[in-house]
């Protein structure tokens, strides 16, 4: 194996994924965003979504509330893709395609 080779998958085994998932909320690094001017969305590392709702095969994550509202969450889901913070996102619990209703920044803020 060459030397770059084994960097590599040293640097890969040393990286930390933080991913977790409960039944309203799930965690990890903001992958994706998707602008849509009606229904944006952002995924999390991983796609993983919360047990009780639906995130579809991609594991797509909306956001619940007024467009306000919504751009307010989208703006912090973005600050924290860029940053590379892990958050907490919170959503609903029946079912349906899941809306996230709060995002919360759970680890780099020291």
């Amino acid at each position: 194996m060459s030397n770059l080779r084994k960097i590599l998958l040293s640097l890969v085994a040393i990286t930390p994924i933080s991913v977790f998932a409960g039944p309203g909320h799930v965690g990890g690094k903001v992958t994706s965003l998707l602008a849509h001017g009606q229904s944006p969305s952002i995924r999390l590392t991983g796609n993983v979504s919360p047990d009780l709702c639906d995130g579809g095969t991609y594991g797509w994550l909306g956001f619940q509330g007024t467009a306000e509202e919504q751009s307010r969450i989208y703006a912090t889901a973005m600050a924290m893709a860029v940053t590379g913070k892990t958050v907490t996102v919170y959503t609903n619990s029946d079912g349906g395609p899941c809306k996230i209703n709060n995002i919360q920044i759970t680890s780099g803020l020291n």
